[in-house]
C-alpha cells in the first residue's frame, strides 16, 4: 500500500529503532556519549569555520564599503555598495549553512533581483536586509573573535592540561612558577595534579560551552538575519488561496446538489404528484387502474426517499456530530455493495476538518461504486504525528484522476480549506489509492 511521504518516514524511523534494539552493533551511533562527542565535534568546526568566514566576509565588506562611499560623488560608488551588499548576503548564506550542519536551521532570505534600468541595476541598496546583512557582517566577526578564542580555550587548553604530565618534561627546570606553585603548593605532583584537574573540568563542560556558543551564533543569524515579511506574505497568499478554494468548492457542491435534486428527486416527486392526481380521477370509475396509480406512486416516493438519502450523505450527518468521524465512515462503508474494510484511529480534527474528511470518504466511495468495477476496497484513517492520514484504496480498473471533470474533482479544494492535501495514484489497470492529510487540531 502507497503511503505519504511523512507517513513514510515515519514508518521506516520506527523499523530502524526496532532494528536497532535487535542489533546491538548498530545501535552503536545513538549511544549518548557518541552522540555527544560528534555533536561536540560539529559544534567546534562551526565556531571555527564562522571564525574564518566572518574574518573573509568583514576584510571584504569593510574594504568595498569604504571604497563605496568614497566614491560615492562618482556613479561607480553605488555598484561597489551593491558589490558590498552581495558579498553581505553570501556571507549571511554561508552562516545559515554552517548553523544548519550543527542543526539550527533558519528560513533563507529572498532578495530582489536586479530589474532592467539604473534603478533596477541598483534594487538592493533600498532592501532593508541588505543593511542587516552588512551589519551581521560587524556583529559576527566581533561575536566570532570572542567564541573562537573561548572554544579553543576550552578544548585545546583543556586537551594541553590533561596531557601536562607527559609534555612538562621538556620544559625548562629550575623556576618554580607553575599555577600550584602560585597557589602554594609546590612539587611536581602538585602542578601536575592542579592541571589534570583544571583539563578535565575544560573537557567535561566542553559541549555545553560549545553549543551554547553555537546557540548564541543562533540567536544573533535569527535576529539580523531572518526577514518574515516574505514568509508572512507567502503564508497570507497561501491562506487566501486555500480559503479562496474552499469556497469555490462549496458552491460547486451546492450547484451539483441542486442539479441532482432537479434531476433526481423533484422529478418524481412531481411523477408521484401526476400519479395521485390520476388514481384520484379514476377511484370511483376504475378503482383496478386507481390502484395500481397508487402502488406506482408508493413505489416513486420511496425512490425519492432513497435519493434524497443518497444526496444527504454528501452533507454532514446526524451520526457525525453525535458518534464521531469513525462511526460515520463505517456506516459509509456499510451502505455500498464492494466489500469495504474500515480501521480508524482516534484523531483530533475541528468541525470543518471532520466535515471535509467525511466528505472525502463519501465522494470517494461513491465513485467506488459508480467507476472502479472493483471486488473490495478498505478504508483506513490514521494518526501520523500531527497530520489525521485518510487511505481509500481498491483493487478496480484504475484511471482517476483529480482533473476538471472527473468525480473526485474539487475534493483537493475543500481539503486545501482545512490546510489539507489529496493525492491520488490510480494508474490504468488499478490499483486506485486516494491519500488525504489533514493537520490535527491541538487543542482536541
Amino acid at each position: 500500500m502507497n503511503l505519504p511521504l511523512k507517513y513514510l518516514i515515519f514508518m521506516t524511523s520506527s523499523r530502524s529503532a526496532a532494528a536497532a534494539q535487535r542489533d546491538p552493533a548498530r545501535s552503536v551511533e545513538d549511544d549518548p556519549v557518541t552522540s555527544m562527542i560528534k555533536g561536540t565535534g560539529r559544534n567546534l568546526a562551526v565556531i571555527i569555520g564562522m571564525f574564518a568566514l566572518s574574518l573573509a566576509a568583514f576584510v571584504a565588506c569593510t574594504t568595498l564599503f569604504s571604497l563605496g562611499v568614497g566614491l560615492l560623488v562618482l556613479v561607480v560608488g553605488l555598484f561597489i555598495l551593491v558589490g558590498c551588499f552581495v558579498v553581505a548576503g553570501w556571507s549571511s548564506r554561508m552562516t545559515m549553512a554552517l548553523l544548519g550542519y550543527a542543526g539550527i536551521t533558519l528560513p533563507r532570505t529572498r532578495y530582489p533581483k536586479a530589474g532592467p534600468g539604473f534603478r533596477g541595476k541598483l534594487r538592493r541598496l533600498a532592501y532593508a536586509q541588505s543593511w542587516r546583512d552588512l551589519l551581521h557582517v560587524l556583529v559576527n566577526f566581533i561575536l566570532s573573535v570572542i567564541t573562537f578564542s573561548l572554544a579553543l580555550t576550552w578544548v585545546f587548553g583543556g586537551l594541553g592540561s590533561v596531557t601536562y604530565w607527559f609534555w612538562s618534561q621538556w620544559l625548562p627546570q629550575g623556576s618554580n612558577s607553575g599555577l600550584a606553585d602560585l597557589l602554594g603548593y609546590s612539587g611536581r605532583l602538585a602542578d601536575i595534579t592542579l592541571n589534570t584537574v583544571i583539563g578535565s573540568l575544560l573537557l567535561l563542560t566542553a559541549p555545553f560551552v560549545l553549543r551554547g556558543l553555537v546557540r548564541l551564533h543562533g540567536a544573533v543569524a535569527y535576529a539580523l538575519l531572518v526577514d518574515e515579511t516574505p514568509a508572512l506574505r507567502e503564508q497570507v497568499s497561501e491562506l487566501t488561496q486555500s480559503r479562496t478554494a474552499a469556497g469555490e468548492a462549496e458552491v460547486h457542491t451546492l450547484r451539483r446538489l441542486e442539479r441532482d435534486l432537479h434531476d433526481g428527486p423533484q422529478q418524481r416527486l412531481v411523477r408521484l404528484g401526476m400519479d395521485l392526481s390520476a388514481a384520484q380521477r379514476r377511484l370511483d370509475d376504475d378503482p383496478v387502474q386507481a390502484r395500481a396509480l397508487l402502488n406506482e406512486a408508493l413505489q416513486q416516493s420511496q425512490d425519492a426517499l432513497a435519493e434524497i438519502r443518497t444526496l444527504s450523505r454528501g452533507i454532514a450527518p446526524p451520526i457525525l456530530a453525535e458518534q464521531g468521524l469513525g462511526a460515520a465512515i463505517t456506516a459509509l462503508a456499510a451502505r455500498g455493495t464492494i466489500p469495504t474494510s474500515v480501521e480508524v484511529d482516534d484523531v483530533q480534527l475541528s468541525d470543518a476538518a471532520q466535515n471535509a474528511a467525511y466528505f472525502v470518504v463519501a465522494e470517494a466511495l461513491a465513485n467506488v461504486e459508480k467507476h472502479s468495477r472493483a471486488r473490495q476496497a478498505s478504508v483506513e484513517l490514521r494518526r501520523v504525528g500531527a497530520l489525521a492520514v485518510i487511505n481509500i484504496t481498491d483493487d478496480g480498473v484504475g484511471g482517476a484522476s483529480l482533473a476538471k471533470g472527473h468525480g473526485l474533482s474539487g475534493l483537493a479544494d475543500r481539503l486545501a480549506g482545512v490546510d489539507g492535501t489529496l493525492m491520488v495514484s490510480s494508474p490504468v489497470g488499478g490499483p486506485t489509492q486516494l491519500t488525504a492529510t489533514i493537520p490535527q487540531d491541538p487543542r482536541g
